[in-house]
């Protein structure tokens, strides 16, 4: 089944990845002519006039099995589901939005099956490529997953960046949304075998929401059916011709039963992403008496100024509204990479540059930082 026309065309576009992934500026609200423009750093936003922003794709795996995405860019909502031939409608595996998200549901080895199998089963679909790019949101990592097997694919899935892209998707990006491995994320088995997910304690920078834990909703074994007849089609299928060095290097493991990711980690090398680290901060910012357009000004040097530096990210997380005094207070999440302390430094630089209350806090896991 190929990729649909309206959906291939919108992967070659930032302004379509930056709304995939909900980044807070990437939507424009037609209906609301308070907002302040979106587009004001000169890229463009998407609208309902760029086309449909309901999508739908199947990745078909072999045995009627399939990997289904539903994808709402207009509401911010993807849900991942799969197709079994025992069903007449298609099963929820996870879901992506703005309210009650559970979008942990997938092991990295899991993921990489089912592209691989969907490359066999039909060679229009390139691995890595829109599998890995769409599905793996879906993914969350625990201490045992190995970058060096992973990293590579990820990066080739998304590509390299069109001219002029502001802001393009890649595997520190990705990382860092589904990185488990320092805040007690464990997959194991359950008494019947299949794989299950859990989190030792809350969480200081990657909390698990995840309808795939023990008791969850998560259908076991029709998951176990897919993930067999994708073994089928790996084993009894032809890999596509490889166009790139990834591709020789998961075709050859293929052909010559070699651990999957073995020869991708040989031959790349270990992952410069292999320390990295994201710190989950917030800012509760006073904004009583100040213009709305104010600490929107803040909040997007703010973003600026991490992302320039390679340190991170600032995006909207609610506010405080007190009765007879309007908005009294807004909150901020943070994502500051690697460095920490540089990190903090930066954000105390721009709230000095815009003249903060001195009373703002900025906080880690809800305690105030020193």
């Amino acid at each position: 089944m190929p990729l649909p026309a309206d959906l291939q065309a919108r992967l070659s576009d930032p302004v379509f990845w930056r709304a995939y992934f909900f980044d807070a500026d990437a939507l424009e609200d037609d209906d609301d002519p308070g907002d302040d423009d979106p587009g004001d750093d000169g890229e463009a936003v998407l609208t309902a006039e760029d086309g449909d922003d309901v999508m739908g794709v199947e990745f078909p795996v072999g045995g009627g099995f399939a990997l289904v995405l539903d994808i709402d860019v207009e509401l911010r909502m993807v849900t991942l589901e799969m197709r079994s031939p025992a069903q007449a409608d298609t099963l929820q595996l996870g879901w992506d939005d703005d309210a009650h998200w559970h979008p942990h549901a997938l092991r990295w080895d899991e993921l990489d099956l089912i592209a691989r199998a969907a490359a066999v089963h039909d060679h229009t679909v390139r691995h890595p490529g829109p599998v890995v790019a769409l599905a793996s949101r879906f993914v969350v990592l625990d201490h045992r997953d190995d970058l060096g097997r992973i990293t590579p694919l990820v990066d080739a899935a998304f590509g390299p960046p069109p001219p002029g892209a502001q802001r393009w998707p890649g595997a520190r990006d990705w990382l860092h949304r589904v990185d488990g491995r320092r805040d007690g994320v464990t997959w194991q088995r359950d008494d019947a075998g299949d794989w299950m997910v859990t989190q030792d304690g809350d969480g200081t920078d990657f909390t698990l929401y995840s309808a795939r834990q023990p008791g969850g909703a998560f259908p076991s074994a029709e998951w176990r059916a897919l993930l067999t007849a994708a073994e089928s089609t790996l084993r009894d299928g032809t890999p596509p011709a490889p166009r790139t060095p990834v591709e020789e290097a998961w075709t050859e493991e293929t052909r010559t039963g070699a651990p999957r990711g073995s020869l991708i980690a040989a031959r790349f090398g270990p992952s410069p992403l292999h320390g990295s680290r994201r710190f989950l901060l917030g800012v509760r910012l006073p904004v009583e008496g100040r213009r709305r357009s104010w600490s929107v000004a803040l909040r997007e040097d703010l973003d600026r100024t991490l992302r320039d530096a390679g340190r991170g990210w600032a995006e909207p997380a609610g506010s405080t509204t007190t009765p007879g005094r309007g908005t009294t207070e807004e909150t901020l999440e943070i994502g500051v990479l690697d460095d920490l302390d540089a990190g903090v430094a930066l954000i105390r630089e721009v709230l000095h540059r815009h003249d903060a209350d001195p009373t703002t806090r900025i906080t880690r896991a809800y305690k105030p930082l020193d």
